[in-house]
This record gives structure tokens, C-alpha cells and sequence, in this order.
């Protein structure tokens, strides 16, 4: 049975495997021991002060044992990315509702809204930082978007005068704001509600109205 991982949750082997039940070789065991270590010093000392020799200290394993599994301290984000894009191109594509395309936007938004209250505040903030490159690439995530965006132009319900990679775009700088927005004020607000909200007003700006 597929699950969502909580990120910020204190098992991050299950960050390894998509089906329960499945056991972790022993790299795959000693590479989320690593994350785990990365992710548990970046809440407490923060991303900037977090070093990879600290990392390896916590998790008990050499530099060299590190630089086997990650490129770089920005490269042990990348399980999180993959298993979210893995999540939405095989779960939310097949799961988006709505009798139009700003419905089935607003629901995608939903889940993306979902995804990163689930995952944990705490690891939201450390995701949100400026070195966090993983934020400007083009990812599988977006590629469903697109395709329920490109939907909406052929039925003429969204306009095609611009491109739906741009709008895709667009709307993720608005739910990244968001999301960033609510980081910073502790989960002040509903995120779900706030960034739909959002998404439906800035979207409107695209909906070809009918005479």
C-alpha cells in the first residue's frame, strides 16, 4: 500500500521506500541514517551552520561514506524532491478532481498544500532557504501540472497565449510564497485554504470567460 511520508517524523528510512512492508539493504539503511542526521542538526543549528563533517560526525560514518551517497549538503534534500514528484506523477495525476481546469488546479494546489503541511514545518523551514537550488528546477511535479494546464487550453478554457510551462511557473512562485510566507509566521494561517485562494485568484487571470 503506497504511503505519504512525514518528513519532519523521527523514521526517515521510510523516506527509502514507497511500500511498507519492504526491507532496506544495509546502504540504503546507512544513507537515510545520514539524512536523518542532516535533517535533525539543520533544525537545530540551522542550514547555513550545518556542516557536512558535522553530519558525518552525528551519523557516525566518514566524509568519504558521505560524499558516496550525496554530492554535496544541498544533495541530501534530494530524496524528499523525488519521493514528492514521484507522489504526484503516480498518486495526484490520477486523483485530481473538478468538472474544469481552475478546479482541477485548485485540487492540485490541494495536494501540494497537503504535502507540505504534512512534511512538517520544522522541515519546511529548513527546505526553504536560498541554497536550496531543488526550488528553480524543472521537476516531474510541475510536468503534471503542465499537462492538466495544456488540457485546459485545448478545451479553450485557459488562455493560450501564453505558455503552460510560464503559467506553471507563475503559480509556483505563488505557492512557494506562500508556503514561505507561512514558515516564517509558525503556521499562523490555514495553508491549504490561504495558498487555494491564492491559486484561484491568480489563475483567474488566465480563464478565457464565455460570452
Amino acid at each position: 500500500m503506497k504511503i505519504l511520508i512525514k518528513y519532519a517524523g523521527t523514521n526517515v528510512e521510510r523516506i527509502m521506500v514507497m511500500e511498507e512492508h519492504v526491507k532496506l539493504t544495509k546502504a540504503q539503511r546507512t544513507k537515510a541514517k545520514v539524512l536523518q542526521s542532516a535533517l535533525d542538526l539543520m533544525r537545530e543549528k540551522g542550514y547555513a551552520n550545518t556542516t557536512i563533517r558535522d553530519v558525518c560526525s552525528s551519523a557516525g560514518v566518514s566524509v568519504g561514506t558521505f560524499y558516496s551517497y550525496f554530492n554535496s549538503k544541498e544533495d541530501v534534500f534530494s530524496d524528499i524532491f523525488k519521493v514528492a514528484d514521484e507522489y504526484f506523477c503516480k498518486t495526484v495525476s490520477h486523483k485530481l478532481k473538478g468538472t474544469n481546469t481552475v478546479e482541477k488546479v485548485v485540487d492540485y494546489f490541494r495536494y501540494y498544500a497537503k504535502l507540505n503541511y504534512d512534511s512538517g514545518i520544522e522541515t519546511m523551514k529548513i527546505l526553504y532557504n536560498s541554497d536550496n537550488t531543488w526550488f528553480v528546477k524543472s521537476r516531474p511535479m510541475q510536468d503534471v501540472l503542465v499537462e492538466v494546464l495544456r488540457e485546459g487550453q485545448e478545451k479553450g478554457e485557459i488562455n493560450s497565449d501564453v505558455s503552460a510551462e510560464d503559467i506553471t511557473v507563475f503559480l509556483f512562485i505563488i505557492a512557494r510564497g506562500c508556503c514561505y510566507s507561512w514558515c516564517i509566521t509558525d503556521g499562523a494561517y490555514d495553508l491549504e485554504a490561504q495558498l487555494t485562494d491564492y491559486i484561484s485568484r491568480a489563475l483567474s487571470t488566465y480563464v478565457i470567460k464565455k460570452q
